[in-house]
């Protein structure tokens, strides 16, 4: 069971676009499914749940605990509460308790390293190992930033619906500033390396990937027309003038250029260009937003029309 939670206000679209790419069925908060996803590269998935047993009799769960013969170093079993089902609090105690008696090890009330869970949805119990992601932004704060770096939610989210379920891609930040899509998709485990045409902001990128302990020659000064490898996946976060003048033409320009060393593409833009991303001949297989006040961020997956 995976938990997905966003702020609705400005993260709706972009959780539930990376759901759909995902898991390819239609978006549930509490969603129940056979496939192992590596929940830690989704800023939007909170919780997840490996069910050892379900049943609508707790009876029976304990039944099985009593065979199962389970051991935990420092354990702790906790009632999972979610927003469709209300259990009274002693109701609560007491099934916890129960449940920790056939469990063997010891127990570790404050900060245990395993937590165990029981929820209730459905009139169905389920009970397994619980799993929180806690970790997804600890690169947030970088020795080398500037105000308007992507945010990391964008960062993420344009990786997992550029990536999908196929993590052996090859990827290419041509536009990378000061590293953040790099930092991130190393952090996912992915195979990416980075660029930027500006000396001092590339140099900078190279800096935060020594600091987090990752190979800073992933990153170099180069021009995006100079790419000449080619590669799987293009994350590009086009420039839109913050600190030089890029004008929509400027824009348009690098997006068609990533069509010479990549035929699959995310592009983030300030301003929703996706009929103007479709006439330099790429067919759009997705899009999101991000909005924060009056800022923008168009987040649209496409690829070479063939």
């Amino acid at each position: 069971m995976y938990v997905y939670k966003y702020y609705p206000q400005y993260e709706e679209s972009m959780a539930l676009c990376e759901f759909e790419n995902i898991f390819h069925e239609p978006y549930e908060k509490y969603f129940f499914t056979d496939y192992d996803y590596d929940y830690k590269r989704s800023v939007f998935i909170k919780e997840r749940l490996t069910i050892f047993k379900e049943s609508n009799d707790p009876k029976e769960i304990i039944a099985y605990l009593n065979d199962a013969h389970l051991y935990y170093e420092n354990f702790k079993v906790i009632f999972y509460k979610n927003d469709e089902v209300h259990v009274p609090y002693e109701e609560r105690l007491s099934l916890c308790h129960r449940l920790s008696e056939p469990i063997a090890g010891t127990t570790k009330l404050h900060e245990p390293d395993v937590e165990l869970a029981i929820t209730k949805l459905n009139n169905i119990y389920y009970f397994g190992l619980l799993e929180r992601n806690r970790d997804w932004h600890r690169y947030e704060v970088k020795p080398h930033s500037y105000s308007h770096s992507l945010p990391l939610k964008v960062a993420r989210c344009a990786l997992n619906l550029g990536v999908g379920n196929d993590i052996s891609q090859s990827i290419i930040d041509p536009c990378c500033g000061v590293g953040t899509v790099v930092l991130e998709g190393l952090a996912m485990g992915l195979n990416i390396r980075g660029s930027d045409i500006n000396r001092w902001v590339s140099y900078k990128a190279r800096l935060n990937l020594e600091h987090f302990g990752y190979d800073p020659l992933l990153i170099e000064k180069k021009d995006i027309h100079d790419i000449k490898e080619q590669y799987d996946l293009c994350i590009l976060d086009v420039p839109y003038g913050v600190y030089s003048n890029c004008s929509v033409d400027d824009q348009l320009l690098l997006i068609n250029a990533t069509k010479s060393f990549c035929k699959r593409l995310v592009v983030i833009t300030h301003e929703n260009y996706k009929e103007r991303i479709a006439s330099l001949g790429f067919v759009i297989r997705n899009q999101c937003m991000y909005k924060r006040g009056n800022f923008a961020r168009y987040i649209t997956l496409c690829e070479v029309e063939k």
